[in-house]
């Protein structure tokens, strides 16, 4: 049984398959740009709508204050505090008729009416119908708008606006306008509706106060409880819901914040889909016109193709029967090409012989191609030049006609001649060879070339070497300017670090050979950063280039002057006979350095100076090392001694170093083994002599060392960054302690702590110190926060930003240490600040030394000026506290209160603190 031959389709089948296919995308798209235009017209009305809400809202909240201001202008009549209102009923009267009410009502704080203008003046009067309104009034001292209601005297629905009258602080009155609701009906009546919007507007209470369109029936009923439930967790927004009439709505509600009242705009679902039903009605009729059409098309089509395509069938048959045949352009494009394709057949034979002469084209562009290349190459037979190309000539100078026949060496410089026999070698054993040769131009000029060589033939006695080789002067010289750059500094164009350690280790190795004594000097500028910084990069640079011309004028040539980096020089001095040659060359140096620089565009001269530190070899090390950090460690000294001179490095400087090293590894365990403790020291009350608060002191018992005060490791932690971590630990356990002590009953007052820098700087120091005081459970009313005049002058700017964020989270702010910095008067008055804490260094001449007295005096009087509070540290004696009581200052602290105390301590202080005042 044969099998059966799978179903073919026909050119016309295809044809209206394509069609189809075709017109489905525009289905497809026709439906999207209808639901997409659908989306668009809803989402305009939703846009209309929620806008009509906010202006509907709006409109209700002017008119209520318009009625809100003429009621308060009344309030504020002087005849209302009479007893007789005559006057003030005629002024009431004259306000009513620019209002909105129907009447206005004073009223009492016992909830009598004293006057209402329905009634005449001196009718007796009913109570306040609304006493919770009228309560909240009292007690707020605000302005306040009722819900709906039904007035005792006119019978009706209305809203009652209450405005205080206040006289010495105190609410006397409550004056009351009484609005109908048919006149908030006809404020949403002005809105202006579209058809099919509705317009509610609602009480705090959900109660209808107006409908547009008008609706009298349910007016002050709860008729939205899906709106009120909706308005409970928002301001504004919108629900889907169904009217009482089974209507679905969508809607949108905006509530007012100052009335309570809910202004709600709602469009029906029916409204929002009418377009898309009409879309989609004339997307039917569309669609079954275009299938109709698209089927005539696909048949009329058919026909056209296949008519064609069956014209080639006689043809076909007779090239596969080796007939010549000529066929003439067909009508489709398709068809005709298949023609074009069967006559092509019938000329292989002739392409053949085209592409052999194509082949031999291709052999010839090689050979230009050759010829245009950017190396140069040389073609040797037997060691003899062959041929050269153009780029050949451009390099050597030579034309092809004064080197064809000439030895190939004759292009090498003569040094290149001896390794000949090692080139030759190699290319015996390897057949080629590469590397950088000498090579020698027409001119007699030597140039670097990179060159290489491979042999053409092989089995013969005459060789055949094709070299291709390159100029690399370019790159020779460019390698030299990397290598210039990595040793010597390129702004100063001295040695830079990499040299000067080559350097010293060859010194080092020349001093041991010879006996000699040599010198490293270690210089860093004072005052270059704050030039640097001021007038900019480019005045910094050539600042650095003066002081490098001016270190090179001071020393030998046979020294070496280089730049470490930044503002970090070095000097080497060589065959030195003492040490003091050193000093004098150090003293030189500090001496050129001090005369003022010139700068371009800078109208003024600067000035700087330089610290030196100075190690010697063999006195102080053998190693460069060593050397180096020992001489730097000397450096260090000197600028802590004042800066402006050298100092040589001295055993005692390496202890100190090696001290300070060992403080600062300790100091990151220190956390984690729980090394630091708080103490507290309590600071008095001068009017009161109680305690008003305690100063929390941070402490690091170390296990080998004992007892560490923070003078020793406050600037360690400064520079390491541990200061962020420590900080926040004394934040958070000062905090903890002074709520103890709250809890116990035993302190008032607040607890103060010391921002470092690193603290203030952060963005978000607000917004931590909350966190920590809520996880402490302390309110920031209870803690006071230390700052420095350094601190804050640094970016006063900023400093006014965050401390004013720190006051207004409650925190109170004290600057420490007041009169040791640089404060400016001018940005002091901005800080907001609550106190000034004078330093112990003027307490400590008080009473005696004069200048104490008058610099106390006047930090006392800037204080009282400003309207801050001044405590005085460090108080040690019964006449410093004598003095500083006269001159009025409000707190102090010190030793002769109470040295700083452990938490337990300083518990038993406050319990007996407050134990004497309860028996005074």
């Amino acid at each position: 049984m044969r099998p059966q031959a799978p179903r073919r389709r026909t050119i016309r089948s295809t044809v209206v398959l394509l069609v189809v296919a075709c017109i489905l995308p525009a289905w497809l798209l026709a439906a999207i740009v209808i639901y997409l235009s659908y989306e668009r017209e809803r989402a305009a009305v939703l846009d209309q709508t929620r806008e009509a809400t906010h202006t509907l809202l709006r409109l209700v909240e002017r008119d209520i204050a318009a009625n809100q201001a003429a009621l308060e202008t009344l309030a504020a009549s002087e005849d209302i505090d009479r007893s007789d209102h005559t006057e003030f009923y005629r002024q009431a009267k004259e306000v009513l008729r620019h209002t909105a009410g129907f009447t206005i009502v004073l009223t009492d704080a016992s909830g009598r009416q004293l006057l209402n203008l329905l009634q005449p003046l001196g009718s007796p009067l009913p109570q306040h119908a609304n006493p919770a309104l009228l309560r909240r009034v009292f007690e707020t001292g605000l302005p306040v708008v009722s819900g709906v209601y039904i007035s005792r005297v006119s019978r009706t629905h209305v809203v009652s606006l209450e405005v205080p009258v206040i006289r010495d602080e105190k609410v006397l009155y409550s004056l009351g306008l009484r609005i109908e609701l048919k006149h908030l009906g006809e404020l949403l009546q002005q809105q202006g509706l579209p058809p099919g919007r509705v317009a509610v507007l609602l009480d705090s209470e959900g109660r209808r106060l107006a409908r547009s369109p008008a609706d009298e029936k349910l007016m002050g009923q709860k008729t939205f409880p899906a709106l009120l439930e909706a308005t409970q967790g928002e301001t504004e927004g919108s629900i889907e819901a169904v009217s009482r009439l089974g209507t679905p709505f969508v809607s949108f509600f905006s509530r007012s914040a100052p009335y309570g009242w809910t202004a709600a705009v709602g469009v029906r679902q029916s409204a929002l889909t009418a377009g898309l039903a009409e879309s989609l009605r004339q997307y039917a009729v569309g669609a079954l016109v275009l299938l109709l059409g698209g089927l005539a098309l696909a048949g009329l089509l058919g026909r056209r193709i296949a008519r064609p395509v069956q014209a080639l069938v006689a043809p076909a048959l007779a090239i596969g029967r080796g007939e010549p045949v000529s066929l003439p352009p067909l009508a489709l494009e398709e068809a005709d090409e298949v023609g074009r394709a069967l006559t092509q057949a019938q000329e292989l034979l002739h392409q053949r012989e085209t592409d052999r002469a194509q082949a031999e084209e291709k052999l010839a562009l090689a050979a230009t191609a050759l010829d245009s290349a950017v190396e140069g190459v040389v073609i040797a037979r037997g060691g003899r030049i062959a041929t050269v190309n153009r780029a050949f000539t451009s390099i050597t100078g030579y034309r092809s006609a004064e080197v064809i026949g000439q030895p190939l060496a004759m292009l090498l410089a003569e040094a290149e001649k001896t390794h000949r026999n090692d080139r030759r070698r190699a290319m015996c054993e390897t057949g080629q060879w590469q590397g950088e040769v000498r090579g020698r131009r027409k001119n007699g000029e030597m140039y670097p070339a990179w060159s290489s060589v491979s042999r053409a033939a092989y089995g013969s006695d005459e060789m055949i070497l094709v070299c291709v080789f390159s100029d690399i002067s370019a790159a020779k010289q460019y390698e030299a300017r990397l290598q210039h750059l990595a040793h010597y500094d390129a702004l100063t164009e001295l040695p830079n670090r990499l040299l000067f350690r080559e350097r010293l280790a060859d010194m080092l190795v020349r001093a041991e050979r010879h006996g000699n004594m040599l010198a490293l000097l270690f210089i860093d500028l004072d005052g270059f950063k704050p030039i640097n910084d001021t007038l900019g990069h480019e005045a910094g640079d050539e600042l650095l280039r003066r002081v490098a011309e001016r270190l090179g004028g001071c020393v030998r040539a046979s020294d070496t002057t280089a730049r470490l980096g930044g503002d970090e020089f070095v000097v080497l001095l060589d065959e030195l006979r003492s040490p003091d040659e050193a000093g004098i060359i150090a003293r030189n140096i500090l001496d050129a350095l001090e005369r003022p620089y010139i700068l371009a565009g800078q109208p003024q001269c600067q000035y700087l100076s330089a610290s030196i530190g100075i190690g010697c070899y063999p006195s102080d090390s053998l190693d460069a090392e060593t050397l180096l950090r020992q001489a730097d460690m000397a450096m260090y000294r000197a600028k802590q001694e004042g800066k402006n001179r050298y100092r040589f490095f001295a055993p005692e400087i390496n202890a100190q170093a090696s001290e300070r090293l060992f403080m600062a590894n300790s100091l990151r365990a220190a956390l984690d083994r729980d090394e630091l403790r708080l103490v507290f020291q309590p600071c008095i009350d001068f009017a009161t002599l109680e305690v008003a608060g305690v100063e929390a002191l941070v402490r690091w018992e170390h296990p080998q060392k004992g007892t560490i005060l923070p003078s020793r490791f406050i600037s360690l932690a400064e520079e390491s960054g541990l200061i962020e971590p420590i900080g926040e630990w004394v934040l958070r356990e000062a905090a903890r302690r002074a709520r103890e002590w709250k809890n116990a009953g035993i302190f008032a007052g607040r607890v103060a702590v010391n921002l470092s820098p690193r603290q203030f700087r952060r963005s978000d120091l607000a917004s931590r110190l909350l966190v920590m005081l809520d996880e402490a459970g302390l309110a920031p009313r209870d803690l006071e926060l230390e700052v420095t005049e350094g601190m804050i002058m640094e970016h006063p700017e900023r400093a006014v930003v965050v401390l004013t964020e720190l006051v207004e989270a409650g925190v109170s702010i004290s600057i420490d240490d007041f009169g040791t910095g640089y404060s400016s008067l001018a940005y002091l008055k901005r800080f907001p600040v609550h106190s000034l804490k004078i330093d112990r260094s003027f307490v400590s001449g008080l009473p005696g030394d004069r200048n104490d007295r008058s610099l106390t005096r006047a930090v006392v009087a800037v204080a009282k000026s400003l309207g801050l509070s001044v405590v005085a540290e460090g108080v040690e004696h019964a006449e410093q506290v004598d003095f500083l009581r006269r001159i009025g200052c409000d707190f102090a602290q010190g030793h002769y209160f109470s040295r700083p105390l452990d938490p337990a301590a300083l518990g038993a202080f406050l319990r007996e603190a407050r134990t004497q005042e309860a028996h005074s």
